[in-house]
């Protein structure tokens, strides 16, 4: 998502959690930095056993803005979410990373972000499944 996004969410009195990916290779890289060699304001870690996964996650959230380009409007909190485990006997770790104009906790990040996956999950599985895209 480009910064003037975010400055329109910002002004419209709205906040923003996003996630940031390759097409962001400096904010990317800022993050995941921040997350190697800092300490998280706030850390929740939770299991989940379901039919053949165990996945763990590990949500963490950071607030050293320093170095961070003060176009993104709003920014107020990093998050990195790594995830790893098994998927049908075969292991796998997978690290995505957020920008949030909000302040929370990282369970509060984890409750979020995880309900926005619910919802992709579903959307897809019917596009998938009920409409044969």
């Amino acid at each position: 998502m480009p910064k003037k996004t975010c400055q329109l969410v910002i002004e419209s009195g709205n906040d923003y959690v996003i996630a940031v990916k390759d097409n962001q290779p400096k904010l990317h890289r800022h993050i995941q930095r921040i997350a190697a060699n800092g300490l998280p304001r706030s850390r929740y870690i939770e299991t989940e056993k379901t039919k053949n996964r165990l996945t763990t996650r590990t949500v963490e959230v950071f607030d050293d803005l320093n170095g961070i380009d003060l176009s993104w409007a709003g920014i107020k909190d990093l998050i990195r979410v790594q995830r790893t485990g098994t998927r049908g006997g075969q292991p796998y770790h997978e690290v995505v990373c957020y920008i949030s104009s909000l302040i929370h906790s990282a369970r509060e990040f984890a409750c979020g972000i995880r309900g926005h996956w619910s919802i992709e999950n579903r959307l897809h599985w019917i596009k998938d499944v009920v409409m044969k895209e």
